[in-house]
């Protein structure tokens, strides 16, 4: 169980920093298709995150 656990710690910092580099592209001047697919790139690390968060909490 362990080793499941350092596995999301793992996940969860590799998808905050995909969650930052995401959130710094939102901030470029990206044309509105771009930006509307990094918005659902974005929703979908929240998800992950809030998901990894769920089960480190148990």
């Amino acid at each position: 169980m362990n080793n499941l656990t350092n596995i999301y710690h793992d996940l969860t910092a590799i998808k905050s920093l995909e969650l930052e580099k995401c959130n710094h592209e939102l901030n470029n001047n990206h044309n509105e298709t771009i930006k509307k697919a990094l918005m659902v790139y974005r929703a979908e690390l929240l998800e992950c995150l809030e998901m990894y968060n769920h089960y480190l909490d148990k």
